[in-house]
């Protein structure tokens, strides 16, 4: 993609990284991630083998198709349509870069939750960055 910006970074995402890892690591924590192969969700080695092909990266390209708040009206979310169906993701990063009509790439990784998340199921969708066009 011409003219595409990076709108979130994860690995400039500290606090997000932060909370994350100490969910993964409390043993009495019902949320965090699985520490799978030694490797904790945003640490230097996670992120290595993210870069090695150890863990595969998944990218979807699309078109955003919507924006809007769900939840209670303040959960930031928009929807992509891409060839291989609409999905709806978290809005991150700069917020008013997000625009109907804009193209736009998610790039992110499948990790197992520590344990099943109801209608989330066994895995997340962590986003490693998305790229939005100016």
């Amino acid at each position: 993609m011409n003219n595409i910006e990076i709108v979130y970074d994860l690995k400039k995402d500290i606090d997000k990284i932060r909370l994350i890892q100490q969910a993964s690591i409390d043993k009495h924590s019902q949320s965090g991630l699985k520490i799978e192969n030694g490797l904790l969700y945003g640490s230097i080695d996670w992120f290595e083998a993210i870069n090695n092909g150890e863990i595969e990266t998944i990218i979807v390209k699309g078109l955003i198709s919507k924006i809007y708040m769900s939840g209670h009206n303040d959960f930031p979310e928009f929807e992509v349509e891409s060839e291989q169906g609409k999905f709806i993701w978290t809005r991150l990063g700069q917020d008013n870069l997000y625009k109907i009509g804009k193209r736009i790439e998610i790039t992110y990784v499948e990790q197992k939750f520590k344990r099943p998340i109801g209608i989330l199921g066994l895995t997340s969708k962590c986003v490693l960055d998305i790229k939005i066009e100016k």
